[in-house]
């Protein structure tokens, strides 16, 4: 794992203070630096929930909440989209239909950042007569000889001028009905300022629709019910439309009841019911696509202005999502971030970030001096950034946010940066001054106190060779010796005429132990003729 760390102080002091001997140096404060440039990378996309990155306030990569875009409720029995028959996010070019039941014939239509509700961008109309075409697949509802049960169709609308005759959703087939073709349309359009539903011969009996062709020219259809449907079923908004306002619209149908119900901004405008005949007792009608033609659907044919978010769905929608993050929480958690030595002390972690209205962030941490795995045990310690951490040590630390949109669902904070201080627990100085006296069979050793407050203790190397320090047959034991606080040792039993090397490490008293880089090297020959 790559951490960026930075010193605040130049590296050539520490070796004043290590390599010297000399008095002991304050500790030194180093940072590691998470988010802008790294764009995250320490916290892998598999440990963030119902987060995005885009570009923040330093023109780098932030932390957003995801918006609550539309989804497609699968099913997995059917491998498709499930309830939801077509799904457009408006994206951008590369941007399709979501289920897969249609294909968009791109149009002249400008996706944009700059004016959008969710996700990253809307679709702008100029008034073009051709708009967007989405032809049906076999599975769409829109398909040929379609029977539909419960559904709704819902979208964001944006008008710009919102003038008479603007179609925003357009569909025209036909049905065979006594043996002759009959029209049909849904449409959506804009007329004094207000959207208008029509459904032309769209609603058909239960017995009706089940229309076949014979070879040669002949066509007939199946009977009719006795209840004829009527031909027209209008609804019309009451609320006016305003321009450069962002209005969510849905239309929905229970197939039950027959209800037919439009709905502003989660408000009914507008309520009728698709019914057999004049009685409430009468059944309800049901949605039909002829068999005679298959016809695509058109969005936005000389429309100016905006939609975002359209969604057909194989069902009744009760409770529309009408706000950008729907209340919910996003979180980050980043991989352990190695600190260097055991007991480092965690001083504080400082954060860039914007929180407007009552949108917010918390963030939290967690310290160990050793890994369970590739994570940290123990509990999440919430803190303010910015502020000193008392008695924060370890090893390894993790970090967690949570970001909170505001009251109304609007707000999203953004997380730019964390920049972690802390004091690393660094290995006491070597000891200094070493000094090795030979005598008869034994070795006298000297150094100098290692003066740091944390120092517990030497060890003490010995071979036969420079640098080979795993010497045997001293009285004391094998190399190394452990001689507590004390600065000089007498070693005995050794032989004499051979020569012997020695260095000392200073340890501190962590667990484990942080242990200094050996001392200068000294030899001694023991020798008989010394006493």
């Amino acid at each position: 794992m790559k951490n960026r760390t930075r010193l605040k102080v130049g590296a050539v002091l520490i070796c004043l203070g290590v390599c010297g001997g000399g008095p002991p140096l304050p500790a030194l404060d180093q940072e590691i630096v998470l988010g802008r440039e790294d764009a995250w990378q320490d916290f892998p996309s598999a440990e963030r929930k119902n987060l995005v990155l885009r570009t923040g306030m330093w023109g780098t990569q932030d932390f957003f909440l995801q918006e609550d875009e539309y989804r497609a409720v699968p099913d997995p029995a059917a491998g498709d989209g499930g309830e939801t028959d077509l799904l457009l996010h408006f994206n951008g070019e590369q941007g399709g239909e979501e289920t897969g039941r249609y294909r968009l014939q791109r149009g002249k239509v400008l996706y944009t950042t700059q004016v959008r509700v969710l996700g990253e961008a809307s679709a702008g109309f100029n008034g073009d007569s051709r708009g967007l075409r989405l032809d049906p697949g076999p599975r769409a509802l829109f398909a040929r000889g379609t029977r539909w049960q419960d559904f709704t169709i819902e979208f964001w609308l944006r008008p710009a001028l919102s003038g008479d005759g603007e179609e925003v959703l357009t569909w025209i087939g036909s049905r065979w009905q006594e043996g002759r073709v009959v029209p049909q349309e849904l449409r959506c359009t804009l007329r004094s300022r207000r959207l208008v539903w029509e459904f032309v011969n769209f609603f058909v009996a239960e017995g009706a629709g089940k229309a076949r062709e014979e070879a040669g020219a002949r066509a007939r259809a199946s009977t009719p019910s006795a209840n004829t449907p009527p031909s027209v079923i209008h609804l019309e908004g009451l609320s006016p439309l305003l321009p450069r306002a962002w209005r969510h619209h849905l239309l929905r149908f229970d197939s039950g009841s027959g209800l037919l119900e439009y709905l502003v901004d989660g408000v009914p405008e507008a309520v009728t019911y698709a019914l057999a005949g004049p009685g409430p007792g009468s059944p309800a009608l049901t949605p039909y696509t002829g068999e005679a033609d298959s016809a695509p659907l058109y969005l936005g044919r000389g429309f100016t202005g905006f939609m975002d978010e359209l969604r057909l769905s194989r069902a009744f929608v009760e409770a529309p999502v009408l706000t950008r993050f729907n209340g919910r929480a996003g979180e980050a958690v980043s991989l352990p971030l190695d600190l260097g030595y055991t007991g480092t002390r965690l001083k504080r972690v400082k954060a860039e970030y914007r929180a407007d209205s009552d949108s917010g962030i918390f963030f939290y941490y967690r310290l160990a001096d050793r890994l369970a795995g590739d994570q940290l045990d123990g509990d999440w310690v919430q803190f303010k950034p910015g502020d000193s951490l008392a008695e924060a040590r370890g090893r390894w630390v993790q970090l967690r946010v949570e970001l909170f949109p505001d009251g109304l669902g609007s707000v999203t904070p953004q997380l730019s940066e964390l920049r972690v201080i802390y004091e690393q627990d660094l290995p006491p100085a070597a000891p200094a001054g070493v000094q090795a006296v030979a005598g008869n069979s034994q070795v006298r050793l000297r150094w100098n106190l290692v003066r740091e407050e944390d120092v517990r203790g030497y060890l003490v190397y010995y071979g036969q060779s420079p640098g080979n320090y795993h010497g045997t047959g001293a009285d004391r034991g094998p190399s190394p010796l452990d001689v507590g606080p004390a600065t000089e040792l007498t070693l005995a039993g050794l032989e004499n005429g051979r020569l012997y090397y020695f260095a000392v490490v200073s340890y501190d008293a962590a667990d484990p132990q942080h242990r200094s880089a050996f001392s200068r090297e000294v030899s001694a020959r023991p020798s008989g003729a010394l006493r």
